[in-house]
């Protein structure tokens, strides 16, 4: 199968050496990309040094932005396996086989590293655990079993899901939990498992105090409108894939 790792980064130019060095480090065979979301540093020269190819947005179009980037070159290229990979250094090459090997045996469509699932170490902020704790509630009632890293960006996606994405689901990627109800909703399987992770290494995340406060309004606005487009996704996309 082909597998593709692509690597989120937005002004990582200290992080983003060590993260690629990683990937090399356990390569089973996959490709690397770089997602550069209008960095203003040298994070994109530094890539192009490490002869890592890379696609840079003109603008930052915030994380979640570069989501539908990856999934249009990993559908237009035939991956059969696309994994999103942070460039802050957070993530870990070596647990890269725990999010795939679901998908490569058949078991899901969809598959969430959890920093929480059997994992006691990893702490992240208490307004973000708030916001964490709260969407988990959501989707669990929603899909009916239990998923509790629904912010975690260590995700892997399959053939289906990439296809649904590009092909049919034109629209922005505005927040992960839009991500993970459309797929549902399209009829992909999602499953959790526990990874691995470190802090962030360099640079400042996201999430600061004011995107920590506007982060749960936007994520109950993003949901209300996966609902409303529920019953459109299951009729068209399902008899168009199914046929």
């Amino acid at each position: 199968m082909r597998i593709l790792i692509s690597i989120i980064a937005f002004n990582e130019e200290n992080s983003i050496p060590d993260v690629i060095r990683d990937l090399n480090e356990h390569n089973f065979g996959y490709d690397i990309i770089v997602i550069d979301n209008a960095s203003s540093d040298k994070t994109k020269s530094v890539c192009k040094g490490l002869n890592v190819r890379t696609i840079s947005h003109c603008v930052n179009s915030d994380i979640n932005g570069t989501w539908k980037t990856y999934l249009n070159y990993a559908y237009r290229n035939g991956y059969d396996i696309v994994c999103q990979f942070d460039g802050d250094g957070q993530h870990l090459a070596k647990e890269l086989p725990k999010i795939i090997e679901p998908i490569i045996r058949k078991e899901a469509n969809q598959v969430i590293g959890s920093r929480f699932l059997g994992n006691k170490t990893f702490q992240s902020s208490f307004v973000r655990r708030i916001g964490i704790r709260l969407f988990s509630f959501i989707l669990s009632a929603i899909f009916k079993y239990k998923i509790k890293d629904v912010t975690s960006g260590f995700i892997a996606f399959d053939r289906r899901v990439i296809e649904f994405f590009a092909k049919y689901y034109k629209a922005e990627i505005n927040d992960p939990n839009q991500t993970h109800l459309l797929s549902f909703f399209s009829g992909a399987k999602i499953t959790e498992v526990p990874v691995e992770m470190n802090l962030r290494q360099h640079g400042t995340s996201l999430f600061n105090w004011l995107n920590s406060i506007i982060y749960p309004f936007n994520g109950l606005f993003n949901i209300v409108g996966c609902m409303l487009l529920k019953k459109e996704i299951i009729k068209d996309w399902t008899k168009n894939y199914e046929s």
